[in-house]
């Protein structure tokens, strides 16, 4: 058993590692490009390893609330990857029966994350996970909510382009997020202040939504330009 749980974790590491310097490729290549698509597909599969290995060392390793709070975040991870990338296959076609399997999934995994961070508030002592569970199984459930009631429905032309690039950028957020706050005790001074742990949860989230919020308002205008554009010359 403990052979396993090494090798589980060896691979954990060594694929969530990967993923965090491959991932960084697609979004300064050029985009359809060899380079972004290969490199983007090997994001998504180290996600879907990173995922995998999650889950199983969180039921065969002894209960410790950070490990299972670290395999809500891949599996929110692995979400936004997989979905990102279903989108460049599925662009204006409806979700197929195993993207909506994982949909449907996802929503359960949000409700168990949000159930258990409720029962956890309702006890005394540390409110610190129960803020966390209930926040990003929150933020779980809205993401996978959004692609539930998609289902069945037409879409505009350009929504999987939005969709791949936001679910990428914030699976790649969430990802950087859970490697840093686990390695941050390991950089940080033994005297530093309770709230630099606080900030590493945070700052990634704030600094990688304001780019993707960029991003998408730069392509929006872009679009809009074009699309001016072609109307003029007609």
């Amino acid at each position: 058993m403990k052979t396993l749980i090494l090798s589980l974790l060896i691979l954990h590491i060594a694929t969530g590692f990967t993923a965090l310097i491959v991932g960084l490729i697609p979004m300064f290549s050029k985009k359809g490009s060899r380079l972004h698509n290969r490199t983007g597909l090997i994001y998504v599969f180290c996600m879907i390893a990173v995922a995998i290995t999650a889950l199983l060392l969180c039921v065969l390793q002894p209960f410790k609330m950070m490990r299972l709070f670290l395999t809500g975040i891949a599996i929110f991870s692995f979400y936004l990857s997989m979905t990102g990338w279903r989108a460049t296959k599925q662009k204006t076609k409806s979700p197929g029966f195993g993207d909506r399997l994982l949909t449907r999934v996802t929503l359960l995994a949000s409700a168990a994350m949000i159930g258990f961070g409720i029962y956890l508030i309702s006890r005394p002592g540390d409110v610190f996970f129960p803020i966390l569970f209930t926040f990003f199984g929150t933020l779980t459930g809205v993401f996978a909510g959004q692609d539930y009631r998609q289902i069945g429905r037409p879409v505009e032309k350009m929504h999987w382009f939005f969709q791949h690039f936001t679910r990428m950028g914030g699976s790649y957020i969430a990802t950087f997020t859970a490697a840093l706050v686990t390695n941050i005790t390991h950089v940080l001074p033994a005297d530093a202040p309770a709230f630099a742990g606080t900030i590493a949860w945070i700052a990634p989230s704030v600094a990688g939504g304001m780019l993707i919020g960029r991003t998408v308002a730069y392509y929006k205008k872009k679009f809009t330009t074009s699309k001016r554009s072609q109307m003029t010359a007609i």
